[in-house]
């Protein structure tokens, strides 16, 4: 698997949420020794907790750490970016997340470095918010289809078997509507993309995967399109 220009996108779990630890060690190993990681918790509006939680799971395995601030500009932001080996995303408002990097343009800049070799990594809204579109319920009026950024050609569900109404609705939905299909990702897992493409997905705990979701196979573990990693 291509290493350099990966999007991780973790269903949930991680250092933001202070569980999974492989999740973040699988992100390191895609990354050359001592590399430069920066954080953006847009979606959380710089919520303290989570940049201070950053700080702590990387300090010792990154020669430069740093946070990209709620309010830095597009030039800002590109001066931020230079050097970068990997950029984590924290969870929070999806809608929020793409709205802003959207409408600010920030969402180019990212996309550039990506193509360029820079990882992109993030939990829920964080990670999926590169995708076609994901399913989320940030909007305040249940689960809906959110526009993603486009990085990745799919559609994406986190927190799949976590929350007992969301896996239904999923499954209903890419039912209904035949042209959808995504991958639902479970808590402690991830699915990696490269070039738009999901290319497989990591484990961090026992019995937690990522699922292709389709009208024709609404329910099982697609194992051949979505390989294990390691």
């Amino acid at each position: 698997m291509e290493r350099s220009g990966a999007i991780v996108s973790i269903g949930g779990g991680g250092f933001t949420h202070q569980c999974d630890p492989a999740l973040d060690d699988f992100c390191l190993n895609l990354l050359p020794p001592l590399p430069s990681i920066g954080f953006v918790g847009m979606a959380s509006g710089d919520a303290p907790e989570k940049i201070e939680r950053f700080y702590d799971r990387f300090t010792g395995h990154s020669e430069t750490l740093s946070h990209l601030p709620h309010s830095a500009s597009f030039v800002e932001t590109s001066d931020w970016l230079a050097g970068k080996d990997m950029v984590y995303f924290g969870g929070g408002n999806s809608e929020l997340l793409v709205r802003q990097l959207r409408e600010r343009n920030l969402a180019s800049l990212f996309q550039r470095a990506n193509k360029q070799g820079l990882v992109l990594a993030g939990v829920s809204a964080g990670g999926v918010c590169w995708f076609d579109w994901a399913f989320s319920d940030a909007g305040g009026n249940g689960y809906a289809v959110l526009k993603g950024l486009g990085f990745v050609n799919s559609g994406v569900c986190p927190h799949y078997r976590e929350e007992p109404e969301r896996s239904p609705a999923f499954e209903a939905l890419v039912t209904q509507d035949t042209t959808l299909s995504g991958y639902a990702i479970d808590d402690g897992a991830c699915v990696v993309a490269h070039a738009g493409q999901v290319k497989g997905y990591f484990s961090a705990r026992e019995g937690s995967a990522a699922y292709l979701v389709n009208a024709s196979n609404a329910l099982g573990l697609c194992s051949k399109t979505l390989p294990q990693l390691n």
